[in-house]
């Protein structure tokens, strides 16, 4: 029996480790969207936030698990059993209310867009200049938002005038990540689910096989 525990040991480290790497993956994605969209840094924040979190509690699985500890690899079941009951309330929440998130994100474009420097220039480098050059797409509606279009409104492969405006396909773009975003993190879910029956599997082998050396010990 203590090969099947060392098995399950294995597993369990295992998906520990996969559970940290996700939450890395997380946190890079929180780091991007800084990167890339200063008026988004409060949601940038949360998803960072979430990373963090999400490797802390899977380097105390791994913990638990490394030392056989089965009071750890509890405690352990239980935070990611309250983590898969918020995580899927979240979830179900923004699903409910992805309209008005989606109308939020329309206010901002528009602030990005009021807050460009004028005149603008061929080299314009604000942040709807960053869109531009981002999503291949020009102004607001359109290039005729310009008297001329600023440089960024050109594709950088072929030169030519992007006709197509950057606040519907910044719509769309944010609208695909959020359905890609509520994937990822019903994928987590998933994941947490697992190493939650390993932990808690590996905790009733680890005290089976303890009461088993007290008992062959009389």
């Amino acid at each position: 029996m203590a090969c099947s525990t060392n098995v399950l040991k294995g597993f369990a480290l295992l998906w520990d480790i996969l559970y940290a790497l996700f939450g890395l993956v997380v946190i890079g994605l929180g780091v991007h969207i800084i990167y890339k969209f200063e008026h988004f840094n409060t949601a940038a924040f949360v998803v960072i936030g979430v990373g963090v979190a999400v490797v802390l509690v899977a380097l105390f699985g791994a913990l638990g698990a490394a030392r056989e500890s089965s009071n750890t690899c509890k405690v352990y079941v239980v935070i990611l059993v309250l983590l898969i009951i918020l995580q899927v309330l979240v979830v179900g929440i923004l699903w409910a209310f992805q309209e008005s998130l989606l109308i939020n994100v329309d206010k901002t474009f528009s602030q990005l867009w009021k807050d460009q420097p004028v005149p603008i220039r061929p080299g314009n480098q604000s942040e709807i200049a960053s869109v531009e050059r981002w999503l291949d797409c020009c102004g607001n509606v359109g290039p005729s938002d310009y008297v001329l279009p600023p440089n960024s409104c050109y594709n950088s492969e072929t030169d030519a005038l992007n006709l197509r405006g950057c606040r519907q396909k910044f719509l769309n773009y944010i609208a695909d990540r959020f359905t890609t975003l509520n994937f990822v993190a019903l994928v987590l879910v998933v994941v947490e689910v697992i190493c939650a029956l390993l932990a808690y599997v590996l905790a009733n082998s680890i005290v089976n096989r303890w009461r088993r050396s007290k008992y062959y010990q009389k």
